[in-house]
């Protein structure tokens, strides 16, 4: 069960939702409507990978006709999903630094959801920042890389 506040009731099925001839995969996003991190949300963009291998949105909005944070929130649930049924349990997600204020809030506490069931082991999230992070699920330990050298958020304040 995803931590989405007390009324969330989203199995783990409820994410993929396997289709006929028409359409391949249907895959759920993160909450995109949320006032708080842990509210409850029924508000999801709604991401397809159509029999001809395109990837759709809500509904069949074509992948071009999306922002460019609808397509990397895309690709980042079509990673998951790839990860989920390969069982590999690692994440890998690069440019992340195109999610900006809430976007971004919402894909640390996805990962975090993620950690807590159990689906993935790490997450290898790539981005850049002016500032280390503040504010992050106690299960994310962020690593702060300035002037050739790596170090955890605590050592770079």
């Amino acid at each position: 069960m995803l931590r989405r506040g007390p009324n969330a009731k989203e199995t783990e099925m409820d994410k993929f939702h396997f289709m006929g001839k028409a359409t391949i995969l249907h895959l759920n996003t993160w909450p995109i409507s949320s006032s708080s991190r842990t509210a409850p949300c029924a508000t999801r963009s709604r991401i397809g990978i159509e029999a001809d291998l395109s990837i759709t949105a809500d509904g069949g909005r074509p992948y071009a006709l999306l922002s460019e944070s609808e397509k990397w929130r895309a690709d980042a649930v079509i990673a998951e999903a790839i990860t989920h049924l390969a069982g590999l349990r690692l994440l890998v997600l690069d440019r992340a630094d195109v999610l900006i204020g809430a976007e971004r809030d919402r894909l640390f506490w996805w990962l975090d959801d993620l950690a807590a069931d159990g689906a993935i082991d790490t997450a290898l999230v790539f981005m850049s920042l002016k500032a280390p992070p503040a504010g992050l699920p106690d299960a994310i330990t962020p690593f702060w890389i300035e002037d050739h050298e790596v170090g955890t958020v605590r050592e770079a304040a």
